[in-house]
């Protein structure tokens, strides 16, 4: 894909908006395309990470075990985004479910990008910010429902 695709599909995740087309630049140029074929495995559970992948085009499943229901991925999802920061363990399997092309975009480039740019280290904060609290909010909206359900189950 042209280095203007890449740009636009990082620039598309809510982790990297904040970032300046000279910052997505270096980011693309420093991504790995991987291209999948059906049932073709990305990671597996357990494995470290060492960035993220962010899905291009195709289906990708997240498998956590055989028996549990499966997460389904398409175009522009990004997996694993705490591993933009730091090393994680994932806790499923990628799976390609037809041909699918992913980027990996290594921790390291994040790392080059926030020292190159410093000045993106407190919009990016911002931005987490922001965004916990929006999860925060879908929280305490759920506790405030779950009384009114647990009611409900026991009438």
């Amino acid at each position: 894909m042209a280095l203007y695709d890449d740009v636009a599909l990082l620039k598309m995740q809510p982790a990297l908006s904040v970032m300046h087309d000279d910052a997505l630049r270096f980011l693309a140029f420093s991504t790995e395309e991987l291209s999948l074929e059906p049932g073709d495995v990305l990671f597996r559970k357990g494995e470290k990470s060492i960035g993220v992948y962010i899905l291009r085009d195709g289906q990708l499943s997240l498998v956590v075990t055989e028996s549990t229901e499966t997460t389904e991925l398409s175009a522009g999802d990004m997996i694993d985004e705490a591993g933009l920061l730091v090393e994680v363990t994932f806790q499923a399997t990628a799976v390609a479910r037809q041909k699918s092309h992913v980027l990996m975009l290594p921790r390291a480039s994040i790392h080059r990008v926030l020292q190159e740019y410093p000045s993106l280290i407190e919009a990016w904060e911002k931005n987490i910010i922001q965004r916990l609290d929006m999860v925060r909010q879908v929280f305490e909206k759920a506790n405030r429902t779950l009384p009114y359900i647990e009611d409900r189950n026991n009438v």
